[in-house]
């Protein structure tokens, strides 16, 4: 994209430095969360802090103009509101990824999107297995989704023994991953739904469709819609955090002026401030003229930006270093007492998780290969696919949140249910490319060697 760069830039070499950018956020973003759910299992735990730390997110705050009000606890604050702003980064993400990223075309799209059905299919099966007629099954959705910042923050500390097409493969994957976690939430686990506010949500959705047809690159414009869009879909009965997603896709993508015509005005702003700078006696101050010509350079730095990656590049590491890390807080704290329950829920999850993320991940894109329909990603093997694999079974963030959907007030054993199978993920997958990579170079050393005898 010509937005993303200036001048003669390889197109290649951008899309690399994007793709490590997002990874090593993502990878750290992996870190902090995990150490965020291990500081809410100490808190919930601690004879000390366990009941500030549960006061903590029951404290009520909210607004009050006049005889309105919207007042919810902090626990409320978190999960609907301030995880709107992360589905809104995801929205973000998959919008660019449709129109110019690895969904933008069949052949790109086909592999990855096949494979996180495959990750999403067997999971549930798996999971209605063990709590088909009982209340448990209303959670079928737990092991469906991959949670992308654990999941990179492994292999980033497997480092260079993982390719970096693997790691772009993983990323698709978890966006699709992402998409058919929304469409579950937002068909599966809302409240009943009221018409009137829904009317109002798609009223707001269709006027910010119609500024961004008309060219309104403002995103503060968007940013005002969406607070009326998260308002509305709340008491739609719709999950509030899919207004993030809507708001996504009302964003603009293209920015106001081409790259030709930001080096043209730079020129000329250039070629101004250059004019009217005194040549016999030293500048103090900028004159009229050169401040008008800053000026200009500014407002082409903004129009030469697409609104879409701007907000994005605004939003991933707060959602990385910030959002996350808090929902991981405010939702990983629950009390151990009594032991732990291995029962059809556990079981559910953690094999849900551990098994059909694999298991269904490989073997969709085994079959697209061998049906011809799609290959695998290039200099892939199939060993580093299974692995991959392993790694998307790692599942926490959407995970969690689904639980808290799923079972209202009593979520409790199934997120300590998605973390431990979590956990075994992880611990798995890294020994996984632990021993199999090596086999991997030796493999790979040896055919490069074959090929120059």
């Amino acid at each position: 994209m010509s937005i993303l760069g200036i001048g003669a830039v390889n197109p290649t070499k951008k899309i690399g430095n994007f793709i490590n950018n997002f990874v090593k956020q993502e990878s750290f973003g992996g870190i902090l969360l995990f150490v965020a759910a291990i500081l809410a299992l100490l808190a919930a735990n601690s004879p000390i802090v366990s009941e500030k730390y549960f006061a903590l997110w029951h404290t009520e705050f909210g607004i009050t103009i006049g005889d309105l009000s919207f007042i919810r606890d902090a626990h409320f604050w978190v999960n609907d509101a301030l995880m709107a702003l992360f589905f809104l980064m995801i929205g973000l993400e998959v919008k660019r990824e449709i129109l110019v990223g690895e969904l933008s075309s069949f052949q790109k799209a086909i592999s990855p999107i096949f494979a996180s059905v495959g990750g999403m299919l067997f999971p549930i099966l798996i999971f209605l297995y063990f709590t088909w007629g009982g209340e448990n099954a209303r959670g079928f959705a737990i092991p469906m989704g991959t949670d992308t910042a654990f999941a990179l923050g492994v292999l980033m500390l497997l480092g260079s023994r993982i390719p970096i097409k693997l790691k772009v493969f993983l990323v698709t994957l978890a966006i699709a991953d992402d998409i058919g976690a929304i469409l579950v939430i937002a068909i599966f686990y809302s409240g009943e739904i009221s018409l009137d506010y829904l009317a109002l949500a798609l009223s707001v959705t269709a006027l910010l469709l119609i500024f961004n047809r008309f060219g309104v690159r403002t995103l503060t414009v968007y940013f005002v819609g969406g607070l009326f869009l998260w308002y509305f879909f709340y008491k739609s009965g719709i999950h509030a955090t899919i207004s993030g997603i809507v708001l996504a896709f009302t964003i603009p993508i293209h920015s106001k002026i081409s790259s030709s015509g930001f080096l043209e005005n730079l020129r000329i702003a250039t070629n101004v401030f250059y004019s009217n700078a005194p040549k016999d006696s030293p500048q103090v101050l900028l004159n009229a003229k050169q401040n008008n010509a800053l000026e200009m350079i500014a407002q082409a730095y903004d129009e030469v930006q697409s609104p879409l990656v701007r907000l994005e590049h605004h939003l991933h590491p707060l959602s990385a270093y910030l959002i996350m890390p808090v929902f991981a807080f405010a939702n990983a704290g629950v009390i151990i007492e009594g032991g732990f329950e291995f029962d059809n829920l556990f079981w559910g999850i953690a094999l849900g998780l551990f098994v059909g993320k694999p298991a269904g991940i490989f073997l969709f894109t085994f079959i697209l290969d061998i049906l011809g329909i799609s290959r695998k990603p290039s200099n892939l093997t199939w060993i580093q696919i299974f692995g991959v694999g392993l790694v998307a079974s790692i599942g926490f963030t959407m995970s969690v949140l689904i639980s808290n959907l799923a079972f209202p007030g009593s979520a409790t054993h199934a997120t300590l249910s998605v973390l431990l199978a979590s956990l075994a993920a992880t611990v798995v997958s890294m020994s996984f490319f632990f021993i199999f990579s090596k086999k991997e170079n030796l493999i790979t050393t040896a055919a490069l060697s074959k090929d120059k005898v």
